[in-house]
């Protein structure tokens, strides 16, 4: 990858994360645009970037007290199955229907953004 097309991809990056879209969502355009990627692997390369973060912040906040693990607790028993559903009913969609989804997802966001005070 050239320079030229590190510092465009860096600066797109910059910007839309300056317009409210966060790192996830630049990770999965990079991944499915450059990157070749299907959008179900591009999904889970970003959940995977997502847990070492994920885990900083438990600790973080735990040391803080900030933490109520009863909640977390139930929270994690609900989500697990949660994601098995997930990756099911996005294997059923396929990848394409997951393209689309995700660009309609995409367009709300913006639509709301500028259209909220």
């Amino acid at each position: 990858m050239s320079w030229l097309l590190i510092g465009a991809v860096s600066f797109a990056s910059g910007l839309l994360g300056s317009l409210g879209m966060g790192a996830g969502a630049v990770l999965l355009l990079y991944l499915r645009i450059y990157g070749g990627v299907e959008q179900l692997a591009a999904q889970g390369i970003n959940l995977l970037f997502f847990l070492p973060i994920a885990l900083l912040s438990i600790l973080l906040h735990a040391k803080n007290h900030l933490v109520q693990w009863k909640v977390a607790g139930i929270c994690v028993l609900a989500g697990l199955p949660a994601v098995w559903a997930g990756v099911w009913i996005g294997e059923l969609l396929g990848t394409a229907m997951l393209s689309k989804l995700f660009a309609g997802l995409l367009l709300v966001i913006g639509v709301r953004e500028l259209l909220q005070r």
